[in-house]
């Protein structure tokens, strides 16, 4: 049982991989079209419902995502509760639809005061950006459920299904945001009506995957208020942290939408949609073990939990190192290539820079952080963020009314610094208390000093000035050898990469 757990673990995680690189690389060939037809300020606008959404799912969740995952997989996991799974399922269902509602209903009413006192647009119509928010808050009702339902279908660990999902969509919206800011005038709104288009499609085959994958029962789903009673220290536990985590994760924009003109913002946006696909790389490895986490606590499988745990902290430092490190070493190049604009990547590249040092270092401590939520210690993560978003707002402000867009940046390094730094203490003291040193010395510190040291190089070594072709041929040989040199340095993914390597020339024998 336990080898096909470990299976279908690599499995997910793997499928994570293949699901989020397409997902990147549609994504990444659109915005170049996206830019051409909307402009830098159109993009701002794109920028503005990113920040728009990130509100309401980290500041207003609730806790309710997490909570529908780490519940399924511990109902799922406990012989005598895996016949209330629907239950809980329509339980939370319930409040999610009407939170869904509430939040957008109040989008489409606040629209006009958005649009004349908040976004700062020189170029486009005031009506056209009412509009367009009037469109974010359809969006808004729609994307709310659909939350719920992922976050459901990864709590029963069917990732590779999901992930086909995602695909499927992210071709969908890639292709048609694409015809629509093409071929439909004018663009932005055209660009959004397509957004609400496939986000309606999206929740209905979610939602229809969700209830068909849960365990079957000979009773009809019902609300039942003793799961409330269950759930709710976690959930209210993990509400404060969502409505404390928003102000570490969206500071930036709402601080810089009202700082910065509407173009000045669509360059910072830029940048922070890189980061953002640079935060997804690492979400493809927690996700999965989130669940599986949550299972092995409730089996009390203490000695299997401790493996895991360590091979995911390694597997983390030797994906999201090369990743990261590259990015921040090489920010200008990637965005010249990316948008073919030197001007643009100029401009964007120091903002990158930082960005991308602050979400690695912060992904460092996410397994760590993850494994604290799966023990249910809902104190901590509450006080944490807590305690970040007291800080992360003077700080944003300060620094961001002083140097812009790189001050925004700036803040997310130190933030994120401080955290690798305290956190692990914390965290070992309580779970794996013997784990901390294996945790610095071998998770984290050798492969990260070794993927520096060769980052360091490459940059000496890059000449300044290359033609397009070998800019990415060049960048393409540098991300394979710091993954190399990582791999090399980290004993639990270096014996993972050798039974693959193994495994597969078995098949082949």
């Amino acid at each position: 049982m336990f080898l096909q757990n470990k299976i279908s673990l690599r499995q997910n995680i793997l499928s994570n991989f293949v699901g989020q690189g397409w997902s990147f690389l549609v994504g990444m060939i659109a915005v170049p079209f996206y830019l051409r037809f909307l402009g830098v300020e159109g993009y701002g606008l794109v920028g503005f419902y990113g920040a728009l959404r990130a509100v309401f799912n980290s500041f207003l969740d609730f806790g309710l995502t997490v909570t529908i995952n780490r519940e399924i997989a511990r109902y799922v996991a406990s012989p005598t509760k895996i016949g209330q799974t629907r239950d809980l399922v329509r339980t939370l269902e319930i409040a999610y639809w009407f939170i869904g509602l509430l939040l957008g209903f109040l989008v489409c009413l606040g629209a006009p005061l958005i649009a004349n006192y908040w976004v700062n647009s020189e170029a486009i119509p005031t009506t056209t950006v009412k509009n367009v928010i009037i469109i974010m808050g359809i969006i808004t009702f729609v994307q709310w459920p659909l939350t719920f339902y992922q976050g459901g279908l990864i709590g029963l660990q069917k990732i590779v299904l999901l992930n086909g999902v995602n695909v499927m969509v992210a071709t969908l919206r890639g292709v048609g945001g694409i015809l629509a800011v093409w071929l439909f005038s004018p663009p932005i709104i055209a660009f959004f009506v397509w957004q609400v288009i496939l986000s309606l499609f999206q929740l209905g085959v979610t939602t229809y995957l969700l209830w068909h994958n849960l365990p079957q029962s000979n009773n009809t789903p019902r609300f039942r208020a003793s799961i409330v009673g269950e759930i709710w220290k976690f959930a209210v536990g993990m509400s404060g942290t969502s409505f404390f985590s928003f102000f570490l994760s969206q500071t930036d924009k709402i601080v810089l939408s009202k700082l910065l003109t509407l173009e000045q913002f669509g360059y910072y946006s830029l940048a922070v949609t890189l980061n953002e696909q640079l935060q997804l790389v690492n979400a493809q490895i927690t996700q999965p073990l989130f669940p599986r986490f949550s299972a092995l606590i409730s089996q009390k499988d203490n000695e299997s939990l401790r493996n895991l745990y360590h091979k995911a902290c390694q597997l983390v430092s030797v994906v999201i190192l090369p990743v990261a490190g590259t990015a921040a070493f090489f920010s200008r190049e990637l965005i010249y290539l990316w948008t073919q604009d030197m001007k643009i990547a100029s401009i964007v590249a120091p903002i990158a820079t930082l960005l991308f040092a602050g979400t690695a270092l912060l992904n460092m401590i996410e397994i760590p952080f993850s494994l604290a939520i799966a023990y249910g210690w809902v104190k901590f993560t509450f006080l944490r963020s807590l305690i970040l978003s007291s800080l992360i707002v003077p700080l944003m402000i300060l620094l961001s009314s002083k140097y812009g867009g790189v001050g925004a940046a700036l803040t997310w390094v130190l933030l994120n610094l401080g955290q690798v730094i305290v956190l692990p203490f914390i965290i070992h003291h309580r779970f794996l208390k013997s784990d901390l040193k294996r945790w610095y010395i071998f998770d984290v510190g050798i492969p990260a000093v070794f993927s520096l040291a060769m980052l360091s190089l490459a940059r000496r070594l890059m000449p300044l000035e290359l033609p397009f072709l070998q800019y990415a041929i060049t960048i393409g040989l540098v991300v394979i050898t710091i993954f190399l040199v990582a791999v090399l340095s980290a004993r639990e993914a270096r014996v993972w990469g050798l039974e693959l390597i193994g495994n597969y020339f078995q098949k082949r024998t």
